[in-house]
Formats: C-alpha cells, sequence, structure tokens
C-alpha cells in the first residue's frame, strides 16, 4: 500500500515542480493534489526536499541514454567513419528518448535555474558529456586550433541535432511525409550534422607529418 501512496505523490508533486519549481511549491498544494495529509511527505520522504529529489531521479532515468562514454580509438578506421557512428548513436539516442511534457519542463528548469541537489548534479553529466566529446577530437583538430572554434563546431553539430527533435513539429507543418520518412532519420540528420561540422572544421585538421 505504501508504495502505491509513494507513486501517486511522486506522480502528483512531479507537474507541479515542473510549473512552479521547487521553491514556489508548498507542500500543502502536493498533498491536496494527491490526496494525503502533510504529515505523509515526512513520513515518506523525510521533507519535501526528499520528494523533490525522488521526483527529479524517476525523471531523470528517462534522461539516462544522453550519458555514455566514447570508446578507444580504433587506429585501424578512418577517424571520419568512427566519429560518424558516435554521433549516430547518440542522435539515435536522442530521438528515441520520449520526455512526457512536466518531465521535459523539468529538465529545463534544472538546467536554466538549477537546485543545489538536482541540477547542479545533471549539468555535471552534461558538462562531462561535452567534455568527452571534446577529448575524443584531439585526434582529428591540430593542437593550435584555437579552443573557442573547437567548442563551436561542437555546439554547432549538436544544436542542428537537437534542432530537428524539438522542432519536429515544424518539419510536419512544411515537409511532406513521404520525405520526412525517407530523408530525416536519425541516421540521416545526423550524417548531415556531421559533414557540415567537418566542413567547417576542415581549416583547424591535424595534419599527417610530412615523410
Amino acid at each position: 500500500m505504501s508504495a502505491t501512496i509513494q507513486t501517486r505523490m511522486i506522480e502528483t508533486a512531479g507537474p507541479i515542480f515542473a510549473q512552479k519549481g521547487f521553491a514556489a511549491t508548498t507542500v500543502r498544494e502536493i498533498c491536496a493534489a494527491a490526496g494525503v495529509n502533510q504529515a505523509a511527505i515526512n513520513y515518506y520522504f523525510g521533507s519535501k526536499e526528499g520528494l523533490y529529489k525522488e521526483v527529479f531521479a524517476s525523471t531523470y532515468s528517462s534522461f539516462a541514454p544522453f550519458h555514455y562514454e566514447v570508446l578507444e580509438p580504433d587506429w585501424s578506421r578512418p577517424f571520419e567513419e568512427r566519429f560518424y557512428e558516435l554521433i549516430a548513436q547518440r542522435t539515435r539516442d536522442i530521438f528515441e528518448t520520449e520526455l512526457i511534457a512536466w518531465k521535459a519542463q523539468l529538465i529545463f528548469r534544472e538546467l536554466h535555474d538549477p537546485t543545489p541537489s538536482c541540477g547542479e548534479k545533471l549539468q555535471e553529466y552534461i558538462i562531462r558529456d561535452y567534455n568527452v566529446i571534446y577529448r575524443y577530437l584531439d585526434e582529428y583538430f591540430d593542437p593550435s586550433t584555437p579552443e573557442h572554434i573547437r567548442w563551436k563546431c561542437i555546439f554547432s553539430m549538436f544544436g542542428s541535432i537537437f534542432f530537428y527533435k524539438k522542432c519536429g513539429w515544424l518539419l510536419r507543418k512544411i515537409i511532406l511525409e513521404d520525405m520526412r520518412q525517407e530523408s530525416f532519420k536519425p541516421e540521416q540528420i545526423a550524417s548531415f550534422a556531421v559533414q557540415a561540422f567537418f566542413a567547417v572544421a576542415a581549416p583547424y585538421r591535424l595534419q599527417p607529418p610530412k615523410e
């Protein structure tokens, strides 16, 4: 029975936290919406913060595919081929991860206005992921490449991928379904983003030593 009450409280509190934020949400309104007394929060979660952590944990688990590690380079294969496969997998993860509206809202709230217990941890994970890509590109970029150039290339590539994900409604409005099904699959979007990346980054490519 207690698990049912806990689940109901988490599912009830989630949309409220997402809409109003942690600080502006009161224990009273959560309990009223969940149909429990205020002592239930302390009993099951210890505090409002404890409940929020549980809400965020259930939300973050849906976000988990965004986190990955890059394997050691396979020097027997061209870098461009390996990089495309990496970004294609990342793009598939992005497109296959579906967050219901309030969970997406909670994630974005934590990114823009992080709480110490949850948002800062989320930002750390995302920063770590981008740093993984940055270090992976040591193999591609000449060491003299300005750091801001490397970051602009990375952000531009992922920015275009996230655009396709977030603006799917726009594609549905202006592009025929047959074309979307044929030419806008995650792997094709990844291929285009990677080609654009290499076109911009080409002047900074590490050149092999002359024989």
